[in-house]
């Protein structure tokens, strides 16, 4: 059971070392069309819970082996929210964290519950998505779980994004044909406005998907960016990043299973942060079939599915 992944260079937030709440198997209560993890029906809540000494005791061995790291993101192969003990989880991992930030990773879809925002507001940073504000794009889209109500969703991330202290982030990832269109888009910034967002980080599919959809293309993106910003959003639109010094990660089978998992990495990535001994072991699992290499939009990731 791996509940420490990585360490993962974001492009978007440096190097983390990643927080697993679900990692056994996916938990969420969206399926999202564009997930990076193999679909599956949406569910309301953990049917598998870890216990939360199980968790800090997974993160002090992860930041002993990885010092380094700027921060821990809290994620799962799912939705982070639906763990039931969150705010037990946030409150003692103040006493272990040290001077690493907490990024908390999230679908928005629960922040309207008032227990769940609390825990929520332990946090360093939090980021939300944003897919869709009309209900017949948020359904194509996110497919989520049917006692999930939109209007409630949107009503809980503009309370949550008053009330809380810490750095603010939204992300929307665009699919062609589904939530591209001007309407929505404008429907949109005008919801995200009146928020005092950190950054807004609009994308599109750079990995492997769950499911059979399209990218929008870069030129697309600074379109939708300009509209954006006519609503005074700080909008960006995130490049892959290069990383230039080698990190030499160890390692073993299990480990990158877990990693690739939960995030499919390019080959330069590969490259540079994993160790030799390391990649001889990912190409064993090419050969093997257990790893599978696809292209997106002309770059090479490693994949389970």
């Amino acid at each position: 059971m791996q509940i420490i992944f990585g360490p993962v260079q974001s492009r978007r937030f440096g190097e983390s070392l990643g927080v697993d709440l679900s990692p056994q198997i996916k938990q969420c209560n969206y399926d999202c069309l564009y997930c990076e993890l193999k679909g599956k029906k949406p569910q309301e809540s953990m049917k598998e819970v870890l216990e939360v000494e199980t968790i800090l005791n997974a993160i002090k061995h992860g930041l002993a082996t990885f010092p380094n790291v700027e921060s821990l993101t809290i994620t799962a192969n799912g939705e982070p929210t639906l763990y039931p003990y969150l705010y037990e989880l946030m409150l003692r991992l103040e006493d272990i964290k040290g001077d690493k930030q907490t990024l908390l990773l999230t679908n928005g879809a629960l922040l309207w519950d008032t227990c769940i925002a609390r825990a929520c507001l332990l946090f360093d940073k939090v980021k939300f998505s944003l897919d869709a504000v009309s209900t017949d794009v948020f359904k194509k889209i996110d497919r989520a779980h049917k006692n999930i109500k939109l209007e409630q969703v949107l009503q809980g991330i503009y309370q949550f994004s008053a009330d809380f202290k810490g750095e603010l982030y939204a992300e929307i990832l665009f699919i062609k044909g589904v939530n591209d269109n001007a309407q929505e888009i404008q429907a949109m910034a005008r919801f995200l406005a009146p928020m005092l967002l950190k950054r807004l980080d609009i994308s599109s599919i750079d990995r492997p998907p769950a499911y059979k959809v399209e990218p929008i293309s870069l030129q697309e993106l600074e379109k939708i960016r300009a509209v954006f910003l006519n609503y005074g959003i700080p909008v960006f639109i995130p490049k892959r990043i290069t990383v230039t010094h080698q990190e030499n990660l160890r390692l073993d089978r299990e480990s990158i299973l877990k990693t690739l998992a939960l995030r499919p990495m390019s080959q330069n990535d590969i490259t540079l942060l994993w160790s030799a001994e390391t990649r001889e072991i990912l190409q064993s699992l090419v050969e093997s079939q257990n790893v599978k290499i696809k292209c997106i939009n002309g770059i090479n990731f490693y994949d389970l599915r």
